[in-house]
């Protein structure tokens, strides 16, 4: 890896990551970018946790869709680097809505009194449809993970990890008909999981 490939995926990284909206050439330029050199995924992986880190669903959800397409684009290389803070992080997500904060700010926008406080102390109906989004979103990426990559468990404990503690805790993670995740085919290198098999 040298700089110039560093500070490349660092440019591509800080334009997808602080938009607006999805940059999709952009993301899929990194998901070239992390093919083509599976080292730097590491990078790439800590600024998306950062990013999942925000207070603000926005960025959150950017950072979601790049983190989905990332593993969808280059599998197993790339998942062998959602470490255990980045696991952490998901899982919050997941379970954002039972923070003390989070019912803070729904309470605060429901009296009325969010006009009067800073811009993200209150939690209106647009960021909590935001929010929800971004717990099924990962919801919906450790289902197809753990199915894609089951052979690999040892490789990838932090996703599984987090994967059983939502589990353990009761969440439901979607399913197809067929008991597999939808969407399996789409991951690079799932072909070899038994559930891309069994749901075949």
């Amino acid at each position: 890896m040298t700089q110039a490939q560093v500070d490349e995926l660092d440019q591509s990284l800080t334009t997808a990551l602080r938009s607006t909206t999805i940059e999709w050439a952009v993301n899929l330029r990194i998901c070239d970018m992390l093919q083509a050199n599976p080292t730097l995924a590491q990078i790439a992986m800590g600024r998306i946790r950062d990013r999942l880190r925000k207070e603000s669903p926005v960025p959150v959800l950017l950072a979601l869709s790049l983190l989905e397409m990332v593993v969808k684009n280059c599998g197993m290389s790339a998942c062998r680097f959602v470490g255990d803070d980045l696991a952490e992080a998901l899982v919050s997500l997941v379970k954002k809505r039972q923070t003390w904060w989070y019912g803070l700010g729904r309470n605060l926008h429901k009296s009325g009194m969010s006009t009067w406080l800073p811009q993200g102390a209150s939690i209106d109906e647009g960021d909590r449809k935001m929010w929800q989004q971004a717990s099924s979103k990962v919801l919906e990426m450790l289902q197809l993970w753990t199915d894609a990559f089951m052979l690999h468990e040892a490789q990838l404990r932090p996703v599984f990890g987090a994967y059983k503690e939502l589990r353990k805790d009761g969440y439901r993670f979607p399913r197809s008909s067929h008991g597999t995740s939808t969407g399996l085919q789409l991951i690079a290198g799932a072909e070899e999981s038994p559930a891309f098999l069994a749901g075949a």
